[in-house]
């Protein structure tokens, strides 16, 4: 397609600075960087091809096109997802900023940053359409008139698709979302545990429901579906440590999807990646990635930034 004019420095102005949210709007729909990076791309493609000179609001203009290519996208690969082996979870990424908490000011808008593993997940379980409405309506505060114009919905539907939405977040999500400092007390605690093959301990870290997911993508050695309960989660994690050569190399602490969080590399090679959740003091969530795909640009700038 051939450029309808030359794009001017407002023009290129708006894009950038918007481009940050835009990336995690894209990740967020499609938990993948590089399937976040292209469809950003393809939509500054689109904006740079475009008379955007009517244009109000590039913000709004950019996001619909992003959601829409997102749920393109994820039509496109729905059959892959399903045939995915054992669970399946988001790429992790590296970011910088600080966990919200419900003391902070903003903690009501940094649903707009939030890329979090309970987040992604709960997000995963919605349907294309459902994902984008929530995240068009309550990140970027879309009107509902725009969201249906996006989604080729009513205005109605979308306000369904939107409470169905937030419902299953509220029931999905950590009660209680802990500090950075605890979310690193508790991660120090868990990985000498785990390297000890101390059951007992790790038992006491876990909420009596905690969960452990693991994403091996049929690529590398992990549990073929979730398991849950303190016990059964410590015994597996403790099996894993003290039997697998991933977790006898060299521990490095990182902010993974906005929490605290650590990977293991051995020889070089990072190996796997840990986060948890945290509620009421104990670890309600592990999300261990061992899909070596998924853990290629983990040290990458971090998401939005780069």
């Amino acid at each position: 397609m051939s450029r309808t004019h030359d794009t001017s420095a407002d023009e290129l102005d708006a894009f950038e600075q918007v481009r940050p949210d835009l990336l995690r709007l894209a990740y967020r729909m499609t938990g993948g960087r590089a399937e976040a990076e292209d469809i950003v791309q393809d939509a500054w493609l689109r904006w740079d091809r475009a008379d955007t000179s009517d244009v109000i609001n590039p913000k709004a203009w950019l996001s619909r096109t992003v959601a829409r290519l997102s749920i393109d996208h994820l039509r496109k690969v729905k059959t892959r997802r399903e045939t995915y082996v054992g669970p399946w979870l988001p790429e992790p990424v590296a970011t910088d900023m600080p966990t919200p908490t419900p003391e902070d000011p903003g903690h009501a808008v940094e649903l707009a940053q939030d890329v979090s593993l309970a987040l992604m997940s709960v997000l995963e379980t919605l349907k294309p359409e459902e994902r984008a409405a929530f995240l068009l309506r309550e990140a970027f505060e879309m009107d509902y008139s725009d969201l249906a114009s996006t989604l080729g919905k009513s205005e109605d539907a979308c306000r369904q698709m939107v409470s169905r939405a937030k419902t299953r977040l509220r029931s999905n999500r950590p009660r209680f979302e802990a500090s950075d400092e605890e979310h690193e007390e508790l991660l120090l605690a868990f990985a000498a545990a785990a390297q000890a093959g101390d059951v007992s301990t790790l038992t006491r870290l876990l909420t009596p429901n905690a969960s452990l997911t693991s994403d091996g993508g049929g690529k590398a050695t992990a549990a073929l579906r979730v398991v849950s309960g303190a016990e059964e989660v410590a015994k597996l994690t403790a099996h894993i440590a003290t039997n697998k050569d991933a977790m006898k190399g060299d521990i490095e602490a990182l902010r993974i999807n906005n929490r605290p969080g650590f990977y293991i590399t051995l020889e070089g090679k990072i190996e796997v990646s840990y986060s948890i959740d945290v509620e009421d003091g104990r670890i309600a969530a592990l999300y261990i990635m061992r899909n070596p795909d998924k853990l290629q640009r983990l040290l990458d700038p971090p998401l939005g930034n780069a």
